[in-house]
């Protein structure tokens, strides 16, 4: 998408024209909408922690109880072991 019409889709999501935005992690950079509950990061296990946190802190920025939801590729134990770290963090954002 073009930067302008990234910019007025963030802004009808903001503004509730869109009850799901799906995108890339350029959701990451400046997206403040309170009323965001729930996020599932696809192939959670290719992140770094800190873009982990970083993404996770995009929802739950209001009052309401929020959900992140982090789906591996693999099911391998070993290669999971960031998003495990990530599941035993009681930091709340």
């Amino acid at each position: 998408m073009k930067p302008g019409e990234k910019d007025e889709v963030m802004l009808k999501f903001r503004d509730m024209q869109f009850d799901i935005l799906v995108s890339t992690t350029v959701v990451e950079v400046g997206v403040d909408v309170r009323i965001s509950t729930v996020m599932l990061i696809e192939g959670a296990d290719r992140f770094g922690l800190a873009q982990l946190h970083q993404l996770r802190g995009r929802v739950g920025r209001g009052s309401v109880q929020s959900t992140c939801l982090l789906i591996p590729t693999h099911e391998n134990v070993a290669e999971n072991e960031r998003l495990q770290a990530m599941l035993n963090t009681k930091q709340r954002f």
